[in-house]
């Protein structure tokens, strides 16, 4: 077999299910026929050592039987460092490093080496990283004798480095590649070539420096963090044993000092350096210190509100967490432990982008294509956390405050059952991440208890007192089934779920009648079966099918909740409370909402005064679902000549009433985009005619 093949050999002994065609062509960058063609050889190599060919289901795709992997891994000395196919792009993000950080010089035979591929490939892999070099003002060349240099800022340089390492993380994490690193048990053969650039002992020192840096500041990083600060110090070290040192600007410096991170780099610094025999030099100690305050963590028991930079974010914090129940139109229950953990989130997330620190986010597009309203949302409420740093924010810190958001929304009002299986989440990404994750499963598995959410290095330590696990990596294995999955789960990812735990518990519903034990009890008075559990667990996948996954209930768009007959125009309103009643009655009359619920809006605003007011001449008067909603919908009142709502002013008054705390977001974010757009908010405010308001509505549809 060529690599290729040993590529798709290797994925098909990798998985614990089925896998399809098209999916393997995905993953390979190739055509399916490409992929054919591959099956052919690996069959025929399969054949050759007297070993069953791959199997094909129809609708399922294709396996491997677990005694056929076990006899491949075992016999054949099978592993992925051997047969690993590199990606250009993978390609380049190595070279980069390898020749940014290693010890001796690199030269083009060491890179031909590296990737077991032609001279013309390592030439063109050059040639490209050139150009993208370019755009950070750094340029590679070759010098006889002495190979590849990276020539620019420091700065950049390592700035860059951050980037590559982000799209070179194994898909284990950094955490089960630097721990087989570090394993005694582990060959170099067993390792992929460019990993071999790490010295484990010189990992496993920095991750003792941080773990102690945890217990003196009484933090923790979350794992993510933990790992990439492992391997960015390593790299930092390498460079500065080269004689390769960062200046920082001495204004930042000042600011620095402040902080108790600064204090840990010192530590932190005097340590590492002391290991490694090298100098400290004073401004590489302020550089770790920004990696340190860049850095998320699970939990932080010191207080540092005492400090302006502090100070300024928690209010930033509150104004973000007010205006976000605000423009959803819903409260949260707990909004001072919601406020204190996404203070907790921005704060690395503040001297991130305060720094430059890029930290790439491969959830974006999952958060929004799964949650778009909460993205939205989120997105609409960031001007504050903008004003205080002065710059845009980046749509991948969006997404990590979206998650944030999302998961407090969804884990409200959720009431466990007794004698349910019991469930495990282990998520190294972080509190909002987590949080979002948790609600997900939470929703997905009605009769199943979530016993709690816990980090990769608590997993490790404590007692599992649960029925299975779901991971966002993978995990040591402690005799309790564990489930891979995506922080952000799409509809694909909950039925490829819902059919692995389906098939381990055998939970059936009244569309799954078929009994595993029965079939086998056919079977065994036919026929002789030669591995019973073997059979037993195929049986499980094929007959107990998971329930289809619909999308989460459909969020009704704009002018489904704000029909016509709902609409009404006046020219004016003596008072802001008879207004806000002329805009519910449709709602009331037509049984969506009862009378206390208009009592509670007016009483709400006399409490906390003109917060309805949500744009210039928009107000959205609501309560909560508890203070009499029967069902979610929406009702405008729009007048010729505005109101004034203590100090505030209205022309267009829409009152929400929400039966939960999501079903109107799609509505919701519909509306928010009309009212940001100047020229359409002026003609809805502008216009007499009800039909022309229709319009604009359908139009944000």
């Amino acid at each position: 077999m060529d690599q290729r093949s040993m590529t798709v050999l290797n994925q098909l002994v990798q998985q614990d299910s089925y896998i399809s065609v098209q999916k393997l062509a995905v993953i390979l960058n190739v055509s399916r026929r490409t992929i054919y063609n591959d099956l052919e050889k690996i069959n025929n190599w399969l054949t050759e050592h007297h070993l069953p060919e791959i199997q094909q289901v129809r609708a399922q795709g294709l396996y491997i039987d677990e005694a056929t992997k076990k006899e491949i891994v075992k016999n054949y000395a099978f592993s992925k460092a051997a047969h690993y196919a590199f990606s250009p792009l993978e390609r380049r993000a190595w070279i980069y490093l390898h020749v940014v950080g290693q010890d001796e010089s690199c030269f083009l035979d060491d890179m031909k080496e590296l990737f077991q591929v032609s001279r013309n490939t390592v030439l063109d892999d050059i040639k490209k990283l050139k150009e993208e070099l370019q755009e950070y003002q750094l340029r590679i060349f070759a010098e006889r004798k002495i190979g590849y240099t990276i020539e620019g800022n420091e700065n950049d340089i390592r700035r860059l480095l951050i980037y590559y390492l982000s799209l070179v993380i194994p898909e284990e994490g950094w955490y089960g590649r630097l721990s087989g690193l570090e394993s005694s048990s582990t060959s170099p053969g067993q390792t992929l070539r460019p990993y071999q650039l790490f010295n484990a002992q010189t990992l496993k020192r920095l991750r003792q420096l941080l773990n102690d840096y945890e217990r003196q500041y009484k933090i923790e990083f979350t794992d993510d963090v933990l790992n990439n600060l492992v391997v960015w110090f390593y790299f930092f070290i390498k460079r500065i044993m080269q004689g390769k040192i960062v200046e920082v600007d001495p204004i930042e410096k000042e600011v620095i000092k402040t902080t108790d991170e600064y204090k840990g780099a010192i530590t932190l610094c005097n340590q590492a350096f002391r290991t490694f025999d090298i100098a400290p030099p004073n401004d590489e100690v302020f550089y770790v210190a920004k990696y340190l305050l860049s850095a998320k963590v699970n939990y932080n028991l010191g207080s540092q509100l005492e400090s302006q930079e502090m100070k300024a974010l928690l209010q930033v914090v509150e104004k973000m967490a007010a205006d976000f129940q605000l423009y959803a139109a819903i409260e949260f229950r707990e909004p001072e432990q919601m406020i204190q953990n996404l203070l907790l989130h921005l704060k690395p997330a503040y001297y991130r982008i305060k720094y430059g620190i890029q930290v790439e986010n491969a959830l974006q597009d999952l958060v929004k294509q799964n949650y778009p309203e909460v993205f939205h949302i989120t997105k609409k409420v960031m001007h504050h956390f903008e004003d205080l740093l002065q710059q845009p924010i980046h749509e991948n810190e969006v997404a990590f405050i979206a998650m944030h958001f999302g998961g407090w929304l969804r884990k409200e009002g959720v009431i466990l059952e007794k004698s349910r299986k019991r469930l495990l989440i282990v998520c190294t990404n972080g509190l909002g991440t987590s949080r979002l994750l948790e609600s997900q499963l939470e929703g997905l598995f009605s009769n199943i208890e979530i016993s709690g959410v816990t980090s990769l290095r608590d997993y490790k330590g404590m007692d599992l007192d649960v029925d299975f696990i779901v991971s966002t990596i993978l995990l040591p294995d402690r005799g309790v089934p564990v489930f891979v999955v995506n922080p952000v789960l799409n509809n694909e990812d909950k039925e490829q779920l819902l059919k692995k735990v389906n098939s381990l518990f055998e939970y059936s519903s009244e569309h799954q009648v078929y009994s595993v034990d029965t079939v086998m009890d056919m079977i065994n008075r036919y026929a002789s079966i030669e591995d019973d559990e073997a059979l037993r667990q195929e049986l499980r996948r094929y007959l107990h099918a998971p329930l289809k996954v619909e999308s989460e209930a459909r969020k009704p768009n704009l002018y489904e909740l704000l029909p016509a007959n709902r609409i009404v125009l006046k020219k004016q309103m003596e008072n802001w409370q008879d207004a806000i009643k002329a805009a519910a009655e449709p709602l009331l009359k037509q049984g969506y909402i009862l009378d206390n619920y208009i009592t509670k809006m007016i009483r709400n605003v006399s409490k906390d005064g003109p917060y309805i007011v949500i744009s210039e001449l928009f107000a959205l008067p609501h309560a909560s679902p508890e203070d009499g909603v029967n069902k979610t919908g929406m009702s405008m009142l729009h007048l010729e000549e505005p109101v004034d709502i203590l100090g505030k002013t209205a022309s267009v008054i829409i009152v929400l009433a929400s039966w939960d705390n999501e079903q109107h977001l799609k509505a919701l974010s519909q509306l928010t985009k009309l009212f940001t757009d100047k020229a359409r908010k002026q003609k809805m405010i502008e216009t007499t005619d009800k039909r022309q308001i229709i319009k604009l509505l359908h139009a944000q549809a």
